[in-house]
């Protein structure tokens, strides 16, 4: 008979408060976004010797294709030939100008895409490295269950991006796995359509009712984030406008994170087939689907119309914070869009949130919170684009007195991310460079002095909401036709059982 002993498993060791920081004004991110820049100039250039190089050719042409012209002065047919070697330099210099602009835009993005590649990689062999140090947890029972539950909830969703990544790389050389990705992408394509579709065609609106949160006196980031913890119960977003001396006039928008159908935990294949999942909430599935798949349009036009209720002027100053998938909807409205277009965005930080492919608004300082032991991070497949003006931040923060639990983790907790962010503020010079507490620091002074936030929610239309629960009913009666003894049949088991 086989006993497992302590030091089969071996003694459980507290975690040491790590930090990895990425991005910010490095030499390389400067040089990048120099070049990045130089290219929008000679791009600018070619568009106005293509005006130049039409004139030219319009002048030309009249010239040469006129007799009575060739009559008039023996001179004008060397002007002509004068004219064509110009149009002939002008066409060189455009096409060079232009060649070299793409060039720039080519070489800029295949860094990108391999630094996100590596960041990705990178992160989950370090993950999973980690694994002898969280065994002991999960083992001994004076470990730390809510640590080994965070980590294997996140090694989950890091092997499934290490499958997808091999996969990839597999189906350059091998045609017939070539061909499976694409015909797996195209239906997933086809499904991300209707989604895309079915927001679209829904209407998100505020509600008349507000609610105003205590004011607070706010000196670092976490002081923020503490006094935004109500929101979340109270509504869907909040707004803090400050005027400021001698500019205009500064607001502070805090969005919070999901907010999960109720019984969703107990409800099963059946009781969603049958329609039984209510999807009215504000920040519910609706509101993923529109960050997810539509840019977030729905809530910047809601935030629009608060921020117009509240006095704002278009060109005041906008500060975003959010929080999981409110961190997503952030990085869409730095992105652009509607809030992009009217106001000035300065600053958004983000927490616990999903990456978002692309960049920023030129001139948008972005700082992106997560632990390393959080798996919503890494559910849209990486981190977000790096830059000088964009810093992601990755910490692995253990809370002992955690509980296992929630959809997502301990670690990926709302007062978990808070603690970490006040540790990380008191040491940031052992964890960041200068270059990062510069814009931590930023970020800080932007956000110094009293608020008195006022919280403000939302419904969604009830057609888009019936269209979208019509959906999921039919999805799920599809995976109820599926043969018994299946894959998925006995993943539900499970986790009835776990339940």
């Amino acid at each position: 008979m086989f006993v497992i002993a302590e030091d089969h498993y071996g003694e459980p060791a507290p975690r040491r408060y790590s930090v990895q920081a990425h991005g910010g004004p490095t030499e390389l991110n400067l040089v990048l976004e120099s070049l990045q820049i130089a290219a929008q100039g000679l791009t600018r250039a070619d568009a106005v010797a293509e005006e130049q190089r039409r004139a030219l050719g319009g002048i030309t042409a009249e010239i040469i294709g006129s007799v009575a012209g060739l009559a008039l002065h023996w001179r004008i047919p060397m002007l002509g030939a004068q004219l064509g070697i110009s149009l002939a330099e002008t066409s060189v210099g455009a096409w060079a100008m232009g060649e070299t602009a793409r060039a720039v835009r080519s070489a800029h993005d295949r860094y990108r895409d391999t630094e996100a590649l590596l960041a990705r990689s990178m992160g989950t062999a370090r993950h999973l490295a980690q694994y002898p140090q969280i065994h002991p947890h999960l083992m001994d029972p004076q470990g730390d269950k809510a640590l080994a539950d965070a980590w294997g909830r996140t090694a989950v969703v890091s092997l499934g991006q290490g499958s997808q990544l091999v996969l990839n790389l597999l189906a350059r050389k091998h045609p017939v796995l070539r061909s499976s990705k694409e015909a797996s992408g195209l239906v997933a394509q086809s499904l991300l359509e209707k989604a895309r579709r079915i927001s679209r065609e829904s209407t998100q609106t505020l509600k008349r009712k507000t609610r105003p949160l205590a004011a607070t006196e706010v000196d670092l980031l976490s002081d923020h984030l503490q006094g935004q913890s109500e929101v979340a119960t109270l509504g869907d977003f909040s707004i803090s406008s400050r005027p400021q001396p001698g500019a205009s006039t500064r607001h502070v928008i805090h969005i919070p994170g999901l907010e999960l159908p109720a019984g969703l935990e107990d409800m099963d294949l059946d009781g969603l087939a049958q329609g039984q999942l209510d999807l009215s909430a504000g920040r519910g599935l609706n509101s993923l689907l529109d960050a997810g798949t539509n840019e977030s349009a729905h809530l910047q036009g809601v935030i629009d119309q608060a921020l117009q209720d509240s006095g704002a002027r278009p060109g005041d100053e906008l500060i975003i914070t959010g929080y999981s998938l409110g961190g997503l909807h952030a990085l869409n409205i730095a992105a652009g869009g509607t809030l992009g277009r009217k106001y000035r965005i300065s600053q958004v930080a983000t927490v616990a949130a999903p990456g978002r492919e692309g960049p920023a608004l030129p001139g948008v300082r972005t700082t992106s919170f997560q632990d390393a032991n959080d798996p919503v991070p890494r559910l849209l497949g990486g981190p977000s684009e790096l830059s000088a003006d964009r810093v992601e931040i990755t910490y692995e923060h253990q809370a002992p007195k955690a509980e296992p639990g929630g959809v997502f983790g301990a670690s990926h907790g709302y007062a978990h991310n808070i603690d970490a962010i006040r540790i990380l503020e008191g040491q940031a010079t052992d964890h960041l460079d200068e270059g990062q507490r510069a814009q931590l620091a930023e970020l800080d002074e932007s956000l110094r002095g009293a608020h008195e936030a006022t919280v403000y929610s939302t419904e969604w239309d009830s057609e888009g909401v019936e269209k979208l629960e019509e959906a999921i009913a039919e999805l799920a009666g599809r995976m109820e036709e599926l043969p018994s003894g299946s894959g998925l049949e006995r993943a539900q088991d499970e986790a009835v059982e776990q339940r």
